[in-house]
C-alpha cells in the first residue's frame, strides 16, 4: 500500500482565507474606535437669538390675494417688518405653522405700525386653499398666489416651508428654513430693533 502524502496548502489559498479574516478584525476595530469618539450629547439650551447675517434688497413683486381681486406686494407694508412665507397645502410642515402665524397676526392686529404677515401660497388655486383653510381653522391669513411660482424664483426658495423677514426698510434681514414657531417670530422682531 503506497504511503499517503499529506499536502500543506497553498498560498494562494491561505491568502483568500486570511484576507476576508483580516477585513473583519479591521472594520470591528475602526467601529470600536469611532465609538469612543462620538461626542456626549450637549445639554439642553435656549436657542440663541438670530443673527441679522443678511442684507439684500427684497424682490418686490405684486401678487393676487385669495379674494382675486386684491392684489399685494411687499412696498405695501413699506416701514414695517414683514415675515414673508412660502407654503403649500401638501407640506406637513408648512400646515403646522400655520396657527402660529395666525396668533402672531392677532397679537399685532391694532399696531398699524407693527409687523405685518403675508404667506404665498405655491401652484394652488384660490378654491383649493380656501377649503384646505377652512378644514383646519384657520380663518385669518393673509395668503398671496404664486400659481405660477414666479416669485418663488425671484427669491430662490427651494424648500419648504420658507420665511423671510424684512425689516422695514426693505431689507431681507433673516431666512428661515422649516417651520415657524411663534416664539421664533418674536426673538426675529426684537433683533430687526437692532441696528443691520
Amino acid at each position: 500500500m503506497p504511503a499517503q502524502t499529506t499536502r500543506s496548502p497553498s498560498p494562494t489559498l491561505l491568502v483568500l482565507l486570511i484576507l476576508p479574516l483580516f477585513g473583519i478584525f479591521v472594520a470591528l476595530l475602526m467601529l470600536a474606535l469611532e465609538t469612543r469618539r462620538q461626542p456626549k450629547p450637549a445639554p439642553p439650551f435656549a436657542p440663541a437669538a438670530p443673527r441679522a447675517v443678511l442684507s439684500f434688497k427684497a424682490p418686490d413683486f405684486e401678487l393676487p390675494l385669495l379674494d382675486g381681486l386684491t392684489l399685494v406686494s411687499p412696498s405695501d407694508f413699506a416701514g414695517r417688518p414683514l415675515f414673508l412665507n412660502f407654503w403649500a397645502t401638501w407640506c406637513q410642515p408648512c400646515v403646522r405653522e400655520l396657527p402660529a402665524f395666525e396668533a402672531f397676526i392677532a397679537s399685532h392686529s391694532g399696531d398699524e405700525n407693527g409687523p405685518a404677515l403675508l404667506t404665498i401660497n405655491l401652484g394652488e388655486t384660490a378654491a383649493e386653499i380656501s377649503g384646505f383653510l377652512a378644514g383646519i381653522g384657520v380663518r385669518n391669513l393673509p395668503v398671496a398666489l404664486d400659481i405660477n411660482e414666479v416669485v418663488k424664483l425671484d427669491y430662490g426658495v427651494q424648500n419648504l416651508p420658507t420665511t423671510f423677514i424684512i425689516d422695514g426698510a426693505g431689507l431681507v434681514r433673516h431666512l428661515k428654513l422649516g417651520e415657524m414657531k411663534l416664539e421664533e417670530m418674536n426673538t426675529y422682531l426684537k433683533t430687526l430693533e437692532e441696528p443691520a
